[in-house]
């Protein structure tokens, strides 16, 4: 390629490994040195995120992290890779994402449950990525002030809070930090094998951080084409046998991820167009794109859930699906027109469609509609070109510098101060239930989630209120309603949960299966043994025509149900389908090993204990209850042992410690 190709002015993306003139080369005369950049990317990135190291788990965290018993068997972690990402008994999420979990397992062996540390990791993962997209750009461009631009406008991009505050927005940063830096190794084919391996097996941690690294594939070979590296048949030969490596990498996984999850994509009640054809999700996505285009021009409206309250679903054409589609269409247009005009340009505005193509709902219905996380790696698109404004200023002349400088740090500045202001919405679940409201007060999931704060804090009469409201304004008011008839039972108030129950079961379609293990517990509680297990059999038979199997947790509440009625050996045999379900969940055991105590059943109800104290040895009531298996066989010294454990969980406990006592008098007096 002749000096002219190279274009100077990047107005098409260089090869790496072309030699740029040094005497006139922008690199070498305007350029920052590459550590100092990283240092002020790194900069950049704590000034916007130090404030997230504060935040504890909200949401989804909780059942990532404080609630997913995988984690914490760090030299079983390999586990992890045989389950679904959100474990045993939630397999209808159809979610594979081991090396994540791997990731939490490394955390929590340092860390234990303290979230600082979390918090910490994804900030670091954070600023990697930011390097890591610094590199890229300079291998393409040779221009280091595009790169430093782009990358800073990348670290501060607020769109980015729910990936990097929340601590499950690590898949996305897992997923791009791998991807990119197995386009780094790509690059680096021509050095030598190794290079390609490396970017094979990189390439592999994306795809089993998150299933949205399958995109990367396509960036690829955008860049490619954009960068004109692929005009003869040799470079066209090489890229297949580059691509056919990454191919092979993606079918592995989704074909591990079906068999894990029983398919790859999520069941079609957990998306949003259940039973749509194609032309509703793409009229009423089209307006999601230009929701996408707005989060990233214009970030200051932010929301951490989006459902139709922002935008509706639509079968025909309206003016404003009209308008959405003319806009997507010509930005489209402008990125094929600049193709050969400006290569950068056309990159930076077609890249965005590829990362999104998979969550668009145009290809297949997802489990959401939009959200700002899957907009970690699309927004480089919008840093691209911000940067290329920025750095082509800079180059114009001496005062061209200082005001692209004055420029960034203004725009940095903004960005900064509402990353800064957003991230406290993560800092817990009653924060997060706040913020929805306030941004999405016609979302329910946001009045659900203060509800359970304010059951949490014992405000029963407020997480009434709340679920009351979460229900009037469902267009699907099942899953409140299975809450408020939670809360009704929680307060005595049976004959109410009961048609909350009900209410539930027949509002949904086809009928909610958590509704009816719910309903069965209440009826158990009462006595109603005959309509409880039909209530129960109808439940599990809802569950398995939706392929769904109810999670080990699930079972062994509505087992609690039948054992607090008295029903001991109904309550056996649902703790029996509990533990088949998960033979590793403590609190199934303990269950089962009480009630095989309530019948006496003494030999079975110590095995069942033990297991559950050496699954979980915070049991308090596990301990409590072995150790009275132990007086009932006349092992006292092991009573002793149990009761002391149960006083070391719960020193309150009068219980306990009467019993030791007694168990001491006996253990000495044999």
């Amino acid at each position: 390629m002749s000096e002219n190709h190279q274009i100077r002015d990047a107005e098409m993306p260089l090869s790496p490994g072309l030699e740029t003139p040094s005497a006139n080369s922008p690199t070498t005369t305007a350029g920052l040195a590459r550590r100092t950049a990283y240092l002020v990317i790194a900069l950049v990135v704590t000034i916007g995120y130090a404030n997230s190291l504060n935040c504890g788990f909200a949401q989804d965290d909780v059942y990532v992290v404080t609630l997913n018993r995988a984690i914490r068997d760090l030299p079983h972690i390999y586990r992890v890779f045989a389950q679904p990402y959100w474990g045993i008994g939630h397999e209808e999420h159809a979610t594979y994402r081991p090396v994540v979990n791997v990731s939490l397992a490394l955390n929590y062996a340092v860390h234990g449950f303290h979230p600082l540390g979390y918090h910490f990791v994804n900030l670091v993962l954070h600023t990697i990525n930011c390097w890591l997209l610094y590199g890229l750009v300079c291998a393409y461009t040779r221009w280091s002030q595009l790169a430093l631009f782009t990358a800073l406008l990348f670290a501060a991009h607020p769109v980015h809070v729910e990936a990097v505050t929340q601590v499950v927005g690590r898949t996305e940063l897992l997923a791009a930090g791998f991807g990119f830096l197995s386009w780094h190794a790509y690059l680096r084919i021509g050095e030598g094998r190794h290079w390609r391996w490396l970017a094979w097996a990189a390439f592999a941690g994306g795809m089993y951080a998150k299933e949205s690294a399958l995109t990367l594939i396509g960036v690829i070979g955008l860049a490619e084409l954009c960068a004109g590296r692929l005009r003869t048949r040799q470079e066209w030969q090489r890229a297949a046998l580059d691509a056919t490596g990454y191919l092979v990498v993606a079918a592995s996984y989704i074909f591990i991820r079906r068999i894990i999850n029983g398919q790859f994509g999520v069941h079609s009640e957990h998306t949003y167009f259940q039973g749509d054809p194609w032309y509703t999700r793409v009229l009423t996505m089209s307006q999601g794109m230009v929701e996408y285009f707005r989060l990233l021009t214009f970030p200051y409206k932010l929301c951490a859930f989006y459902d139709f309250s922002f935008f509706p679903k639509v079968s025909t054409i309206t003016p404003r699906v009209a308008g959405s589609l003319m806009l997507v269409a010509s930005v489209i247009g402008v990125g094929l027109w600049a193709w050969r005009r400006q290569p950068l340009v056309a990159f930076a505005i077609l890249m965005f469609f590829v990362p999104v193509s998979l969550v668009s709902n145009i290809i297949f219905p997802t489990g959401l509609l939009i959200a700002e996380r899957v907009l970690y790696v699309p927004s480089v698109s919008i840093c691209l070109l911000g940067g290329l404004g920025l750095a082509t200023l800079y180059r114009q002349s001496r005062h061209g510098r200082y005001a692209a400088v004055g420029l960034c740090v203004v725009i940095l500045g903004l960005m900064c101060w509402r990353t800064i202001t957003r991230n406290p919405d993560w800092t817990d679940n009653k924060a997060y239930g706040r913020a929805l409201v306030r941004d999405a007060p016609g979302n329910p999931k946001g009045w659900m989630a203060m509800a359970k704060t304010y059951r949490d804090e014992g405000d029963l009469i407020a997480a009434e209120v709340a679920l009351q409201y979460a229900i009037a304004i469902s267009t699907y008011p099942s899953a409140p309603r299975v809450a408020l008839g939670n809360l009704y039972l929680l307060q005595g108030r049976l004959a109410e949960a009961e048609e909350s129950f009900r209410a539930a079961i027949t509002s949904s379609n086809p009928p909610g299966w958590h509704a009816y293990f719910s309903l069965a517990n209440l009826l158990a509680r009462q006595g109603r043994t005959a309509e409880a297990l039909q209530c129960y059999e109808t439940g599990k038979r809802e569950a398995e025509k939706r392929r769904y199997v109810p999670s080990a947790e699930i079972l062994a509440g509505t087992a609690a149900g039948f054992y607090r009625g008295g029903h001991y050996l109904e309550a056996l045999r649902i703790y029996e389908d509990a533990l088949r379900r998960d033979p590793l969940l403590a609190e199934a055991w303990a269950g089962y090993g009480l009630t095989r105590l309530r019948l006496h059943q003494l030999d079975e109800a110590r095995m069942a204990l033990e297991q559950a104290v050496a699954l979980d040895p915070s049991l308090a009531d596990g301990w409590m209850n072995l150790g009275s298996v132990y007086g009932e066989q006349g092992d006292y010294q092991a009573a002793r042992r149990a009761f002391a454990e149960t006083l070391k969980l719960d020193s309150a406990s009068a219980e306990a410690y009467a019993n030791l006592r007694l168990a001491t008098s006996l253990a000495f007096s044999q």
